[in-house]
Order: C-alpha cells, then structure tokens, then sequence
C-alpha cells in the first residue's frame, strides 16, 4: 500500500519541477532581440558545431562553432555571413539548451565582443533548426516593421 503513495508522490514532486518553456517562435524572439540592450544580428545558414559529446549535461558552457550564410537587412537575408560563433549553452536549473547537430539554422546572435553568441538556453529561444521559408519571410517583414509579434501573426 505505501509502494503506490510513494512512487504517485515522487511522481507529482518531479513534475511540478519541470521546466516550463513556451513554444519556441523566432517573431517573439525577434522582439525579444529589438528590445535588448545588445545589438543583435538575425543570421541564417549552416552552423558547424563541435561534437555535442564536448558539453557536459547540466554544466553551462561556451563552445566555438561557425556559421555560413547570410545576415539579414531590410531586403531580407542579403548580407553573407561567414565566421565564428560563441555557442553558449545555458542552463535553467538541471535543464540546459543543447548543441545542435550541424546543419540549417535560423539564430539570433548577440553582439557584445568581438565573436557573436548565439545563447542556447533551455527552452530554444535564440536557435531554430530547420527553418523553413515562410520563417524568413517573416524575419525580414519584422526587420522592415511589419506586423511582426507573436499575436500579431496569430
């Protein structure tokens, strides 16, 4: 009898600690990005990271990855873009963001030295893998201010 009542209170313990993200969308981070106080650079291409074998689980840390492709501007992704990347794995708690493999990326990378860093938290906010075209037609509707928030294009 006390098995049940164990395992059932282990079970809600663990799941009021879960980490609680909103769904990743590039317009709000878009937003998020315009309302910093760093600069930021919306960039797109191909990201070519380290091994993820090189982080260490709930450990932040700060990778050097490169990115090649092209930075967006009012006329949309014109600009190449063909250098490093700080990759920042952050962590919430026990949860962190992750490396992802290489591959076509959409990233918001912020300038605040000389490298960019693209944070990758927990909840994929900086980082969307795979974007597809409809995604980048939308980032450069927000740099060209446009309806661009999360409410707006709902």
């Amino acid at each position: 009898m006390k098995l049940p009542l164990i395992l059932a209170t282990l079970l809600t313990a663990t799941q009021a600690h879960a980490l609680s993200c909103r769904r990743p969308d590039a317009a709000a981070s878009f937003d998020q990005a315009s309302a910093s106080k760093f600069p930021y650079l919306v960039l797109t291409g191909i990201l070519t990271a380290p091994p993820a074998s090189t982080t260490s689980g709930t450990t932040p840390v700060s990778l050097l990855g490169t990115m090649t492709g092209h930075g967006l501007t009012a006329e949309g992704f014109s600009t190449p873009y063909d250098g490093d990347v700080v990759l920042q794995v952050t962590c919430a708690g026990p949860w962190c963001g992750s490396v992802p493999a290489s591959g076509p990326v959409l990233a918001f990378a912020r300038v605040d030295g000389a490298t960019p860093v693209i944070e990758l938290d927990a909840c994929s906010s900086w980082l969307f893998t795979a974007p597809d075209q409809a995604t980048l037609d939308r980032m450069t509707t927000c740099m060209q201010g446009g309806a661009c928030s999360a409410q707006a294009v709902q």
